[in-house]
């Protein structure tokens, strides 16, 4: 990429309108759409008490679906989603889960991985979905991006020399113009992989909320332990387990309490 060259703000491709399959927002949503919306983001709450029932296997399925339209930088989608459905695996995960009720009353229990060590091979697949198997080849500027940027930027190594030469390059640009920061550190990527399957997981929540079911995202659990009962690989981390089912009365510990809105939304 030259000193001027910057496929970021170039990404723009004017010569071609795609036309999604579904509608995008517009101003009708209001109406149409944003009720709905209220009505899920208000009613989704943390419940730590279900009644065991799974539930059905068609819900379930689209809104494992809904969680992987989640938003996903440079769309490389690095996360897995496990839903654990062997009657012994889920007590064994309950049990990882320190025997929390939340674990122990759930109707369904799914791991949210994070797996940026898939980077390379997702990269992969999608140069393949995008090009249709290398029928249309990417141009411009997207093709600058997936073929330069992103491997740029996710490769790394056991002696960190690409992370030096990524720092270096950073702070040398840096100097006259904006420029990202990062991903460097091993520590940086672990950070990436961690918001790309909480993504994922929220859009999950919301569409279990949706379909009329209730969850909790549990952090406190032995990631380790999960990793071991899964068979995951050594490079991957789990980022939480979401508690899935129909909640009961008392699985809701309290009304809900948020710090003042002007604590947490700031304008500048």
């Amino acid at each position: 990429m030259s000193g001027t060259s910057n496929p970021l703000r170039e990404m723009d491709n004017p010569e071609k309108v795609f036309n999604p399959k579904h509608e995008r927002p517009n101003p009708s949503f209001q109406t149409s759409a944003l009720p709905g919306f209220k009505k899920v983001v208000q009613g989704r709450r943390a419940v730590r008490s279900f009644d065991g029932s799974p539930l059905p296997e068609n819900v379930m399925r689209d809104c494992l679906h809904d969680a992987t339209l989640a938003p996903s930088s440079s769309n490389l989608q690095c996360y897995e989603l496990y839903w654990v459905r062997d009657g012994a695996k889920k007590i064994q995960l309950a049990a990882l889960c320190l025997d929390q009720p939340a674990a122990t009353t759930a109707g369904d229990l799914i791991v949210v991985v994070s797996r940026v060590d898939l980077w390379r091979s997702h990269l992969a697949k999608l140069s393949e979905i995008m090009t249709e198997s290398g029928k249309k080849p990417l141009r411009g500027p997207v093709r600058a991006y997936y073929e330069k940027i992103v491997p740029m930027l996710m490769r790394t190594d056991p002696f960190g020399f690409n992370n030096l030469m990524r720092r270096l390059m950073f702070w040398y640009k840096s100097r006259n113009e904006p420029t990202v920061d990062g991903p460097v550190t091993r520590g940086d990527h672990r950070v990436y992989g961690h918001i790309q399957a909480s993504l994922a997981a929220e859009n999950l929540m919301l569409s279990l909320a949706a379909h009329g079911y209730e969850s909790c995202p549990m952090g406190g659990i032995d990631g380790r332990g999960i990793a071991t009962l899964l068979g995951l690989p050594r490079t991957a981390e789990v980022t939480m387990v979401i508690c899935a089912g129909t909640g009961t009365p008392k699985g809701l510990m309290g009304p809900r309490v948020r710090l003042p809105f002007s604590d947490l939304v700031k304008e500048v």
